[in-house]
């Protein structure tokens, strides 16, 4: 005889199972009497909410003054109760309303608990009556998912936020303050010296330098402090509910002094510091924007007063002084400031050239500060193929909120964006070929592309170089901005350093003759083989015998050469394969 099982299986839903899982899941079940506004929970209550009370008189008052919702969830329970009520109207023409809610409830000792609430709501004659509802413990979910937000919200080399977790946080935060209560203070970490260590001593040492100014930064401020790295080398932090400026300045001379080193490697000793940019909220500025802007121009006044040091926005920097000017307009003032950058911009661009002897890096510096001294939120240098017409994108700036500009799909639309641009170009001086203060007003299929992007304003130069077009540089803003002829002057100067001084000529005539002839010859060989990128391992040529490339094209030779040119513009190693995988040398 077989053994009787000792548990009675169920074949179905039961209310025994639903019993079991609802005490598995420990639902709270509640009625809310909205003609009398009052909260009965159906006991037993569940061990997570023992605490909130069984029946509660003027629930929707006693919900805001017993702190039963957490304050920042407030929100959904007056949307809830605005919803049903509709002011007072008889509008709502159902029997039965449903909704959904994830939201802190009053837990233990004060503390909060994370639940999910669904509610049904009963009408008579669109009057609300009656609701019914069941609430859940989602807390270990919400813990985990903030877990891995913080996680995915971190800098690994350094510890602090990220560029956008910062910003979002900061923008939150500045969007609390009450400019008549809440003082703040916005700081701009730049770091001096470390292109030099990072180029001297490899970009190993470098990371252990920009951890070490992590850990630093984490040790100076208050956990309530927001703290971020924004940059490959800068640091942006929010200090909330400080005043005193002169506490502020001592404590950055502590940081100052903490981050003040000279570094040693293989004999070799670099000098390394930090420069420091402060606004204050209220009084420079109440927006993120603002604040960054005002603690960035203060950087910049840093660095040119001689590095290492901390400087307080005042408008008198980038102001002329009213005692010297008080007969001149606002146009005539602004009109000076650009004269005087334009006069010093050729001198300060090639003083730095000769400082670091880096193309590159003078290009990006210079880049940074053009964006920074009106405002910009992306500068953009392309290279212009003169064999293909083609373009691509060889240096890149962007401000704090530029990334809307540069997307995930960015290079899937970079020619339809480079299309707008060109397609817009009309004849203006200082040799500007595209402008655009606002981009809603271009043809449909343009303003639909800027939008995509979140471009709202541009203007675009050629860069010559003698006879040829080298490329173009382009200022953006993601808001419409008067493009004033200052800035379109100093888009000319910059361009034509650029163009005569410090692009490398890697896209002249010259070399591509050189690589016309390296296809010739290959094209004539009788072996199948074909060329690699040596850093990405990517099939950039092939002869005509060979089938190695996807990109073969046998009636597009043109094409192919494109392809090779364009592969060399980032100075990688090309490696010549025969058709058994054998490399037989570098080109």
């Amino acid at each position: 005889m077989e053994d009787k099982p000792r548990t009675d299986i169920p074949a179905n839903f039961s209310r025994e199972v639903f019993n079991m899982l609802d005490d598995l899941d420990q639902h709270l079940y509640f009625r809310w009497d909205l003609t009398n506004d009052c909260v009965s929970l159906h006991e037993p209550l569940p061990h997570r909410f023992r605490e909130l009370p069984v029946y509660l008189p003027q629930a929707s008052t006693q919900f805001w003054t017993e702190r039963l919702i957490h304050p920042e969830d407030r929100p959904i329970l007056h949307a809830y109760l605005h919803s049903i009520f509709r002011l007072g109207e008889k509008t709502i023409t159902e029997h039965t309303r449903k909704a959904s809610a994830k939201l802190r409830v009053r837990h233990h000792r004060g503390s909060y608990l994370w639940a999910e609430v669904h509610i049904v709501t009963y009408f008579d004659d669109g009057v609300p009556i009656v609701a019914y509802g069941n609430m859940r413990s989602i807390q270990a979910e919400k813990l985990w998912q903030q877990r891995m937000q913080a996680k995915a919200d971190r800098d690994s080399l350094t510890g602090l936020l990220r560029k956008e977790a910062a910003i979002h946080q900061m923008r939150n935060a500045i969007e609390g303050f009450l400019p008549g209560r809440d003082h703040a203070a916005m700081l701009l970490i730049d770091a001096d010296g470390f292109k030099a260590i990072n180029d001297n001593f490899g970009h190993l040492f470098g990371d252990g330098v920009l951890a070490e100014m992590g850990r630093t930064i984490r040790g100076h401020f208050r956990t309530t402090d927001i703290k971020g790295r924004i940059g490959g080398d800068e640091f942006l932090v929010l200090l909330r509910n400080t005043q005193d400026t002169e506490g502020i300045q001592r404590h950055l001379a502590e940081l100052l002094t903490a981050l003040h080193h000279n570094y040693q490697s293989g004999g070799r000793t670099l000098p390394f510091s930090i420069s420091i940019g402060v606004a204050l909220y209220p009084d420079h500025g109440s927006s993120y924007r603002d604040l960054f802007a005002h603690a960035d121009r203060a950087l910049y006044e840093a660095k040119s007063r001689g590095k290492n040091q901390a400087c307080v926005y005042q408008p008198k920097f980038y102001q002329e002084a009213s005692s010297v000017a008080n007969s001149r307009d606002p146009e005539s003032t602004i009109d000076l400031q650009m004269r005087a950058f334009e006069d010093n911009m050729a001198e300060f661009v090639l003083q730095l050239f000769y400082e670091t002897n880096s193309p590159e890096a003078t290009i990006n510096y210079a880049m940074s500060l053009l964006g920074r001294l009106y405002n910009l939120d992306r500068i953009v240098i392309a290279r212009c193929d003169t064999k293909t017409g083609r373009y691509h994108d060889a240096f890149e700036w962007v401000g704090p909120d530029g990334g809307t500009l540069t997307g995930p799909e960015y290079t899937r639309m970079a020619r339809e964006r480079r299309r707008m641009i060109l397609d817009e170009a009309h004849p203006t001086p200082y040799g500007v070929v595209s402008v655009c203060e606002n981009t809603e007003t271009l043809a449909p299929t343009h303003a639909k592309t800027a939008y995509f992007f979140g471009l709202k304003s541009y203007a675009y130069c050629i860069i010559p170089h003698g006879a040829e077009t080298m490329g173009c540089i382009g200022v953006e803003s993601t808001h419409p901005m008067t493009i004033r002829k200052e800035l379109l002057r100093s888009l000319n100067l910059f361009s034509v350093l650029l163009g005569n001084i410090l692009l490398p000529q890697d896209s002249s005539l010259a070399l591509q003759k050189r690589l016309d002839l390296l296809a010739d010859v290959l094209d004539h060989l009788p072996t199948p083989c074909y060329v690699l990128d040596n850093a990405t391992k990517e099939v950039v040529y092939a002869n005509a015998p060979s089938r190695a490339s996807g990109n073969y094209n046998p009636d597009a030779p043109g094409q192919r050469k494109a392809l090779l040119h364009e592969h060399t513009k980032d100075g990688h190693d090309l490696l010549l394969v025969t058709k058994n995988d054998e490399a037989l040398s570098y080109l």
